[in-house]
């Protein structure tokens, strides 16, 4: 299995909209084929920070997220609205 964890930071009149993206993105993740877990955290201190955590299976259920509907949705509503502040990705192995 494989996890990717993801840190984001909202731009400051932007956190609500996030917030809304981010239920709609786990909302379609967590029913996909091969995705174990999709949970998203809202930093207690700094509510602009937001972190990712997901586990998939293999790396095709990644792929298969990555081409999904909702996945691209999610990333048009990101350019299109200017959500994100900065983003930072990575692909784990889980041991």
């Amino acid at each position: 299995m494989v996890a990717i964890v993801v840190t984001l930071e909202a731009h400051p009149d932007k956190v609500d909209a996030m917030l809304e993206a981010l239920e709609e993105n786990a909302a379609g993740s967590i029913k996909e084929p091969g995705c174990q877990k999709w949970e998203y955290s809202q930093h207690l201190d700094d509510p602009k920070k937001f972190a990712i955590y997901e586990i998939y299976d293999d790396q095709d259920a990644i792929d298969a997220h990555k081409n999904s509907e909702h996945f691209h949705h999610w990333v048009q509503r990101n350019e299109k609205e200017g959500l994100m502040a900065s983003k930072e990705s990575g692909i784990y192995r889980i041991l």
